[in-house]
């Protein structure tokens, strides 16, 4: 899908301009910030002053980056086909671009750059490690210039004694330039067929949950998904980082439609601050009149809450998952839905019943190594029934759409009550005779 990248030396892929007045900059930072700790938009305000108006949108984003130790990322953060690094020992970065995982290069300065780094983890509230906890996680946003433009990083960061030297993976998500459904058709993610299927879902207030092992396309298929019918409801977004963002992408000038994004908080060792879940957001949410809520991706408590809010008419949701079958969907459903301390004590038949009176469909989504790279698609889908197959506490699943030789094709005529293949106008379709999941 992309070429191979060559390993070779960040030196040679920063761009080739005079070089920064980085001394400038920094004045120019340190008289903007009054000595607090710089952000990414306190970086550009600076990098503006200094340069002026006439300055190119890439040089602006690389003098941000500079004057914040990180030019030596530049390259990667402009890149908008990669999706993660890896900073291995504090020098050696890999990059994930193309579906797999290809060594970039050598960092020149790891003191200087592991330095912007933490600097900037901990302007945005991300205790990085330290002897009382040698591990981080969190996410923050960047706004910069053409080429990086607005996206968000997540980043996982390990150190010494749980490894040798400093690790880091970082995610980057770029939702403004995300692939739209249509992209997602064209490029044999999913057919036009299945596509109308789930947006007649979620039209109809459905609550849909794709699931897939990680790196599968999940969330690109879910903010797809709520770009098309997003404009049409008020939907509440519920993450661990800003990777959904149905409509905003960060700029003064984007509408971000009747559209309430949140993000989770975790309790740091040695923080005050009150810890904010998504099994929190989710209950808050309840109380803003929202038509659907939108969860990243469900890991625990937050599973039973989406139940309770679909079953009182909160719809269309979406939500993520990782599983790796259709079979497999409900049983790590119900591990998490009874993590819910008012689930513990109920009966799995319960939790069955109210699964499958809430969730409409289940989407199933596979990735294959190819000779071109990576290849992302959904590989099934399943309409949940309103009832638990008889006597084994499960709810009934049936296929309607299947990934064969031929692609994805229609399994069993969809006939969930308000999801029927006449109500969501699919009755053109070569529907087989199918068969339960079970």
């Amino acid at each position: 899908m992309f070429p191979e990248i060559r390993a070779e030396t960040i030196e040679s892929l920063l761009p080739t301009e005079a070089a920064l007045p980085l001394e400038a900059l920094r004045a120019a930072l340190s008289r903007n910030t009054g000595g607090r700790p710089a952000g990414v938009a306190d970086a550009l305000r600076a990098a503006q002053e200094v340069l002026g108006p006439a300055a190119a949108p890439a040089t602006l984003a690389r003098a941000a980056l500079a004057v914040l130790d990180w030019e030596e990322l530049f390259p990667i953060l402009s890149d908008p086909a990669v999706e993660d690094f890896a900073l291995h020992h504090r020098r050696y970065l890999w990059v994930f671009r193309g579906g797999r995982w290809a060594r970039w290069g050598e960092v020149q300065d790891p003191d200087r750059l592991m330095g912007g780094i933490r600097r900037l983890c901990e302007r945005y509230g991300i205790r990085t490690p330290g002897d009382v906890k040698p591990a981080a996680e969190g996410s923050f946003s960047i706004d910069l210039p053409d080429p990086i433009g607005f996206l968000t990083v997540r980043i996982s960061w390990s150190a010494p004694p749980l490894v040798p030297s400093d690790c880091l993976t970082v995610r980057l998500a770029r939702p403004g330039r995300a692939p739209g459904l249509s992209d997602l058709v064209a490029g044999g993610v999913l057919t036009p067929e299945a596509a109308r299927y789930l947006l007649g879902v979620l039209r109809r207030r459905g609550t849909l949950i794709i699931a897939g092992p990680t790196g599968c396309g999940k969330t690109t298929l879910a903010r797809a998904l709520l770009r098309e019918v997003g404009r049409e409801f008020r939907l509440v977004i519920i993450e661990d980082s800003y990777e959904l963002m149905v409509f905003w992408d960060g700029r003064p000038d984007s509408d971000p439609g009747n559209v309430v994004h949140k993000l989770t908080r975790q309790k740091l060792p040695g923080e005050e601050i009150v810890p904010f879940s998504a099994f929190d957001l989710i209950v808050m949410a309840l109380r803003e009149r929202p038509d659907g809520i939108g969860v990243g991706e469900a890991r625990g408590p937050e599973a039973f809450e989406i139940l309770r809010a679909a079953n009182t008419g909160h719809g269309p949701q979406v939500t993520t998952m990782h599983t790796d079958s259709v079979q497999r969907v409900w049983s790590r459903y119900l591990q998490m839905a009874q993590s819910h301390p008012e689930a513990r004590d109920l009966p799995v038949r319960t939790i069955a019943m109210m699964f499958a009176e809430a969730v409409a469909a289940v989407v199933v989504m596979g990735y294959r190594e190819g000779p071109d790279g990576g290849q992302r698609f959904v590989e099934a889908i399943a309409e949940v029934l309103p009832f638990v197959e008889g006597d084994s506490d499960q709810p009934a699943l049936r296929t309607v759409f299947q990934r064969t030789g031929e692609g994805l094709r229609p399994a069993s005529r969809p006939a969930r009550p308000r999801f029927t293949a006449e109500e969501l106008g699919l009755t053109d379709l070569p529907w087989g005779a199918g068969a339960m999941v079970w």
